[in-house]
This record gives C-alpha cells, sequence and structure tokens, in this order.
C-alpha cells in the first residue's frame, strides 16, 4: 500500500511559559502545489543523505534502536520500515528542523563548548545549504557536532491519502526546543512563524485566518490533551515516550458542494467506506479514539 509513497518526518517544537504550551507553526506559501497557504509543523521529506553513514555516526544508536524499534512494532501498515529507514527519518527530522526553523538538534562532539564563532558558521551554513540536502552532513562533520536523536518522541504516524496527488508516509516528533535557540523561517516556501498557544490557534482557526490540513488539527487537539492530561510539558513527554502509535491513512467521504469529509480508522464505518486504506487495529489507544473519528475541510478550488 505504501512501499511507492515517499517518507517524511515532522516536527512538534514545543516550549512552556506562564501561558502555558505553545506550539512553533510555520505557514507554507501561498503558490506551493502541495499545502500552499497552509499552517503546518515544521517537516519534509526524508532524503536518501539522511541514510548515510556519516549521519549514522553521529547519531546516538541506543536512542535510534528504542523508537525505532517502537517505531516498527507499532506499524500495522502493510508497509514496514527496517531500522535503516526509521533512523533515516529520525535524522530527516532534525534536518528539517534546522533547515525549516533554524533550531539544530545537535551539541558539540564530547559536550565542549559552542562558542560564538561556532555559531555564526552554523547560521551561515544553513542558508547556504538550504536546497542541498547532503550538506547537513557536512556542517555536522566539520563542525565535529552529533545530533540529538534522544530529544525526539515518536508522536504519530500520517499517510496522505490516496485520492491527493502527493502524498507522504510521515512520522511525528516531538519534543521541548533547546532553550538557548531560536526560531526563525527562511522566507522561502515558508512565509512566517509563530509561537501559538491553544486559544491563540482556536482564535485565528475559527476567524478563518489559520488554514491547516486535518492531521495538522487532529495533531494540536491530541497535544492539548496529552498537556493537560499530564500536567505539564516535560511529564507529558516523558509519559509519552512510550505511547504507541499505529498508522493513520484516512478516507474521503463526499459530503456536498462546499467541503468533504475524511473517515479515519478507529471510526466505525472505516472498513466500509470505499478507498485504499491501513489495516484497523481491534483496538486503538485512549489518546487516538479521543480524536475526531471524522473531519471537515474546505473542497479544493
Amino acid at each position: 500500500m505504501t512501499a511507492t509513497i515517499p517518507h517524511a518526518a515532522t516536527v512538534l517544537l514545543l516550549r512552556e511559559d506562564d501561558s502555558g504550551l505553545q506550539v512553533l507553526l510555520t505557514k507554507r506559501a501561498a503558490g506551493l502545489s502541495f499545502m500552499g497557504g497552509l499552517w503546518v509543523f515544521p517537516g519534509g521529506r526524508m532524503e536518501a543523505s539522511d541514510l548515510s553513514p556519516e549521519l549514522a555516526a553521529r547519531s546516538d544508536q541506543a536512542a535510534i534502536a528504542d523508537t525505532g524499534s517502537r517505531m516498527l512494532s507499532a506499524d500495522a501498515s502493510t508497509a514496514s520500515i527496517d531500522l535503516d529507514v526509521a533512523r533515516g527519518l529520525l535524522i530527516a527530522a532534525c534536518r528539517e528542523t534546522f533547515e525549516e526553523s533554524g533550531v539544530l538538534l545537535a551539541r558539540p562532539r564530547g559536550g565542549g563548548p559552542w562558542g560564538d564563532e561556532r555559531r555564526a558558521r552554523v547560521a551561515e551554513r544553513r542558508a547556504a545549504d538550504s536546497a542541498d540536502a547532503t550538506g547537513f552532513a557536512r556542517m555536522l562533520v566539520d563542525e565535529d557536532l552529533v545530533l540529538d536523536i534522544e530529544r525526539l518522541v515518536y508522536w504519530s504516524h500520517w499517510i496522505t491519502p490516496a485520492f491527493e496527488s502527493r502524498r507522504f508516509d510521515t512520522r511525528f516528533f516531538a519534543l521541548t526546543v533547546p532553550a538557548d535557540q531560536e526560531a526563525s523561517v527562511d522566507r522561502g516556501e515558508l512565509t512566517h512563524h509563530a509561537w501559538l498557544a491553544e486559544a491563540d490557534i482556536r482564535r485565528h482557526l475559527a476567524s478563518g485566518e489559520m488554514k491547516m490540513a486535518p492531521p495538522t488539527r487532529a495533531t494540536l487537539l491530541d497535544l492539548w490533551s496529552s498537556h493537560r492530561r499530564h500536567g505539564g510539558l516535560a511529564a507529558m513527554l516523558e509519559a509519552e515516550r512510550t505511547r504507541i502509535v499505529p498508522p493513520i491513512l484516512p478516507k474521503l467521504v463526499e459530503s456536498g458542494a462546499a467541503d468533504v469529509e475524511i473517515v479515519l480508522p478507529w471510526d466505525p464505518h472505516y472498513e466500509q467506506t470505499p478507498g485504499a486504506g491501513c489495516q484497523r487495529l481491534g483496538c486503538y489507544p485512549d489518546y487516538v479514539t479521543a480524536m475526531p473519528s471524522r473531519m471537515r475541510f474546505p473542497r479544493k478550488r
């Protein structure tokens, strides 16, 4: 089912202050063919360079084995991945976070100091290598950095439905943004970025100022619910490190002239709904079934 669909990684960059949980959202340029004009989390396609030996050598193997084994065991789709691809997805999450938000999930080898000169060189490399995924590996080697793979918490797994012309098999990861880093966008594919709390996002969605794809909205609902349940960001991420992550492949239902509706795997009518789907689990985790099993969104014009 998903063997020919490109793998991708998406990252939920999170922080917390007196106002509560905030998440980084970025807006894609309106003219882009894929999700143009929508607010999204940073992320993108896994590239061949993410599977390189150079990047593997600069990654925490224990963290990869732990997260990777859960990615493999939780995948109930017909196109499971191997540990090499799981590692590539974790590395892609780090690379895309850097390219799209400027936040670098890496540290000097051996725990040495960053230093102002090294930080300046890294910032310059981001701009210079923005169109070349292989540049990320070269930068890590040149600056003798190792990836903070262990920061990533495997959060969810969404597969673009079959009715879309461009499809991705996407793993979502969550983490607390490093305290010493600021986010920014390159003003190319992305035009805006903002740290937003739940109340702000709900208000912008209700007013129509923000538009999001269903997976983004569902992920936010899950995120907010988990944060309330665990009482804080650190406690949430620690507890959710062991969450079960089933694949989610929506199916489409025509629901009138103004909008369309997607049906998600935990809906009781999912298997009877026409269209390509994923294997439906006999029992879904409570956090999954707490999300809507059907979502409506505007028809493309």
